[in-house]
């Protein structure tokens, strides 16, 4: 029962990602016209115990970096995989706001534009390998934009415009 409200909960952030990237459009936050920009990965100040050194990761494109921590020795994701994954999720902060790890079940989803997951995910993951573990630094223009994800409590625990910093480990991934 408990593994059902886990994978609920979570269930019901990542399709509230769905509802709040579709919400964004034409929206405006205190009723301003103009919404600010997107807080930019590369100019953020990173807790070090996110252990990201964005200096030291690949630049996929203006909100996304990655780094393979562990290089993997398996299969190679690719867009439109069926994957599994156990994983770490905070704030640039250090704050941990997610994180899902062995003896649980490890999160499954599919790599693909059609599927209820962060863009981060979907253009960060492709070119990882089963066994490996990558770290996405996702800009919120990929990840939440300016909307707050809150917990079961209605705690805020991912602010508006926030940067998102992933460990994610690969262990599995098959074609559809």
């Amino acid at each position: 029962m408990t593994t059902v409200l886990v994978r609920s909960r979570r269930l019901a952030t990542i399709l509230g990602l769905v509802t709040t990237t579709l919400g964004v459009a034409g929206c405006s936050l205190d009723g301003n016209a103009t919404l600010p920009p997107f807080s930019d990965p590369a100019t953020q100040t990173y807790d070090a115990s996110t252990g990201v050194v964005i200096a030291n990761m690949t630049r996929v494109s203006q909100h996304l970096y990655t780094q393979d921590l562990v290089e993997g020795t398996g299969r190679t994701v690719t867009t439109g995989d069926s994957i599994s994954v156990f994983y770490s999720g905070r704030l640039a902060s250090g704050f941990r706001f997610d994180a899902l790890s062995s003896p649980s079940p490890p999160f499954a989803t599919v790599i693909s534009d059609s599927t209820p997951l962060i863009r981060g995910w979907i253009g960060g993951l492709p070119g990882a390998k089963v066994g490996g573990t990558r770290r996405l630094v996702i800009g919120p223009a990929l990840g939440y934009q300016y909307s707050p994800q809150r917990d079961q409590n209605n705690r805020v625990v991912i602010p508006s415009n926030s940067v998102l910093v992933f460990d994610v480990q690969i262990v599995s991934a098959n074609p559809r």
